[in-house]
């Protein structure tokens, strides 16, 4: 029953030859495409691939390590521009201070001031090392090694005095003191030449409690901040640890993906520094800069990845976007060198 079928050699063989005689298939029937549709096919395909292809570090654009949501973004001119104010030389950087008490700091300058502020750790004296193209501010892996209010000048000339100075301040969180924080409060709440408080944020860590305490205590006190994302390179390099030093020093790239990751982590944190509704004051800066102090560009800038928008931040809130060999900068509101009554300070504990 099972067996061989009971065919016979004549019907197999005219069995195999029917099926010789019949056309093959293929088994996948492709419509040819129009004349002139490969080549649109080729465009369409590079269109994308320049659209999702990685940036290079040189190729990168003030906008895209940053939010620019009320400001106007520089442009080259500019950004060259700021790179040639902070130039170092011989005359810049200087350092003009330290000072662990608001009542010891100098009084009868008439250079504008700037302050970074942050927790403890977050990169503070590494960014500004980075914008004076020095190692001037002494850097740790260990938190709470800035003790004191450390003042830099930049821009200065031989015999002429410094255009910018630049405040290191001692960081809150981890390894800090309480009498900083009301020392420093004393500084940000009276100090008649700070023009701009930059308060640095962990992009990785993101905003903090003590973070957004500042950030009310800046709203209250009507002081005048922006925000600057810190350690960018964290959150652009494929992967951590291992994966940071290949990104800084053998790729050089960026993918698109990286760099709207990063425009998310801003716009996110856009409500909580800029909140509305809030009758406390002026909420931070309509601008976001992003930076990191381990990517460099190629020479002969070898700027590090979004400090040249920083310094040029600098120029706009000190007003020296101008040439400032022009004149001399003398600020309205300088008429008094002396100190406010120190009763209305607010405090601030650094130690949590």
């Amino acid at each position: 029953m099972f067996g061989r079928s009971l065919v016979c050699t004549a019907c197999r063989a005219s069995a195999r030859g029917a099926v010789r005689l019949q056309p093959k298939r293929s088994h996948a029937t492709k419509t040819p495409e129009p004349a002139g549709s490969f080549g649109k096919s080729v465009k369409r395909l590079t269109e994308i691939n320049s659209v999702y292809a990685p940036k290079g570090f040189d190729d990168l654009e003030s906008t895209d390590l940053a939010a620019y949501w009320d400001t106007i973004p520089p442009n080259a001119q500019d950004l060259a521009y700021a790179d040639k104010v902070f130039k170092r030389s011989r005359h810049s950087p200087v350092k003009l201070f330290s000072a662990a008490k608001f009542r010891t700091i100098p009084f009868d300058s008439n250079e504008p001031e700037v302050a970074f502020i942050g927790r403890s750790n977050v990169g503070k004296s590494s960014i500004i090392n980075a914008l004076t193209e020095s190692k001037i501010c002494y850097t740790s892996k260990h938190p709470g090694k800035t003790t004191e209010m450390n003042a830099f000048g930049i821009g200065g000339t031989k015999g002429g005095e410094s255009k910018i100075v630049l405040l290191d301040m001692p960081g809150y969180g981890k390894a800090s003191r309480r009498e900083w924080g009301i020392e420093i409060m004393k500084y940000l709440q009276q100090r008649k030449q700070l023009r701009r408080t930059y308060l640095l944020i962990d992009s990785l860590h993101g905003l903090k409690d003590t973070d957004k305490e500042i950030l009310s205590l800046f709203r209250q006190y009507g002081i005048s901040h922006q925000i600057i994302l810190s350690k960018i390179d964290r959150i652009l390099a494929p992967r951590l640890n291992k994966g940071i030093k290949e990104f800084t020093e053998k790729k050089r790239e960026v993918r698109i993906s990286k760099l709207n990751q990063l425009k998310k982590i801003m716009e996110t944190m856009r409500p909580i520094v800029q909140p509305i509704g809030v009758s406390a004051g002026p909420g931070s800066l309509g601008e976001m800069l992003g930076c990191t102090t381990v990517a460099k560009l190629s020479p002969p800038s070898q700027n590090c990845l979004g400090i040249s928008s920083i310094r040029w931040s600098i120029l706009q809130a000190t007003g020296l976007t101008g040439d400032i060999k022009s004149e001399e900068f003398k600020s309205p509101t300088l008429s008094s060198s002396e100190p406010h009554n120190d009763t209305t300070t607010p405090e601030f504990t650094f130690d949590k």
